[in-house]
């Protein structure tokens, strides 16, 4: 099989060698006044990318709440750029990324570790504090922002404590989301999903395309109702869905069969 090329784009530049200096030390997105999308793609012939529409749509919603204006031809074709050689077989990570300053597109395979994920992860819950954010857009909730410290933080106390990823609690002990992933289980038959609206979690592209084809609840939760779940899977871009086999060192129904069609529905255009 073709090698797959690590690839670097800048727009309204075009591609520059991957490991060009693209981004200057003080950009604004650095120190989290930027956004960005992480995109699955398939290689072909013709190269595949997952819901490449819903993630700019999603990029659009986060380029208005940093008071930027998107040009999305432009990015349109920066992609089809940069996605235009992904060999059959492969899978690569299309990440897009945004600030006042400077406009990027980069291209790498899907990491070893994130393959693995999909058989099943190992959770920890860790505590966020406040969970609603009523009347306050200014704190860019529905917007995927490049100001990840706290899930970077989560994700390294997940694996210092031997598990894979976590769950956000907030302040009352309900379940908000991972730090990179949003949350589904299924209980008495149905699917569900914890509240997104003013609870200061992300509405993901994955979980949008699950609950499109399947009838998706939402409701609270806390980590016990998950133990007695019929299952739960985490749903991301590029894990696809996940199913959770422990959380906080307890183990978790998994049932092979849903994960399959799951997964089949989170990872394809």
């Amino acid at each position: 099989m073709q090698p797959l090329r690590n690839r670097t784009a800048v727009l309204g530049t075009g591609e520059v060698p991957w490991d060009s200096p693209v981004i200057p030390s003080d950009d604004p997105g650095l120190r989290g006044d930027g956004f960005f999308e992480t995109l699955l793609v398939h290689g072909g012939p013709p190269p595949r990318i997952v819901r490449l529409r819903e993630h700019l749509d999603r990029f659009e919603r986060s380029a208005a709440a940093f008071a930027l204006t998107l040009d999305r031809t432009a990015w349109e074709h920066l992609v089809a750029g940069i996605t235009d050689d992904v060999p059959a077989g492969a899978e690569a990570v299309l990440r897009l990324t945004a600030s006042a300053g400077t406009c990027t597109a980069t291209l790498r395979p899907v990491p070893q570790s994130v393959r693995e994920g999909r058989d099943g992860v190992h959770v920890v819950s860790l505590a966020r504090g406040t969970s609603t954010t009523p009347d306050a857009p200014w704190l860019l909730a529905a917007a995927k922002t490049s100001s990840y410290a706290v899930n970077s933080a989560a994700l390294r106390e997940a694996r210092r404590r031997g598990a894979d990823d976590a769950l956000f609690l907030d302040a009352t002990g309900e379940v908000l989301e991972a730090p990179t992933a949003n949350l589904l289980w299924r209980a008495d038959g149905r699917w569900w999903t914890p509240p997104q609206a003013g609870r200061n979690v992300l509405p993901g592209t994955t979980l949008a395309a699950v609950a499109a084809q399947f009838d998706v609840h939402e409701t609270s939760c806390r980590p016990e109702d998950l133990q007695r779940s019929d299952g739960a899977w985490l749903l991301s871009s590029l894990r696809g869905a996940a199913p959770v086999r422990s959380l906080d060192g307890s183990p978790l129904p998994v049932d092979e069969s849903l994960t399959t069609v799951l997964a089949r529905t989170a990872l394809e255009p």
